[in-house]
């Protein structure tokens, strides 16, 4: 019967952690949703499956006269940097992903979805809290 001696019982538990820990640093990770009314917002940190990284879009879901934009805010400041819209389409439909380099890699970011028609806004809906 094998022995583990202290030493290499701790080695044993470090290697496993180690692999652990790389493997979830080298995961891909689908988009993030926020849902709102009429629809929903998505937010894809890194490239992923065909999509690009920091990248967003729109999806309206209802046929109802109003539609749903994506309102991206980089560093979390207060100022939309990036929207993506469904404005002047007909649901269903999804925008394509608006995207652009943010550097540093890891700057904090907030994205709403937002519903929308003509001038008007409804209350900002779901929040996604991220990072590029």
């Amino acid at each position: 019967m094998l022995q583990l001696t202290r030493g290499r019982l701790v080695a044993v538990a470090a290697t496993t952690a180690a692999l652990v820990f790389a493997a979830q640093g080298t995961a891909t990770a689908a988009p993030q949703r926020a849902v709102t009314e009429g629809g929903y917002a998505e937010w894809n940190a890194d490239p992923y499956n065909g999509i690009p990284g920091d990248a967003i879009r729109a999806c309206d879901t209802t046929a109802d006269g109003w539609g749903i934009e994506a309102w991206l805010d980089i560093d979390r400041n207060g100022t939309v940097d990036r929207i993506a819209s469904t404005r002047g389409k007909d649901a269903p439909y999804c925008t394509g992903w608006v995207s652009g380099n943010i550097e540093p890699e890891g700057r904090p970011i907030q994205m709403w979805a937002v519903t929308v028609k003509g001038s008007s806004t409804k209350e900002k809906g779901g929040l996604i809290w991220s990072h590029s």
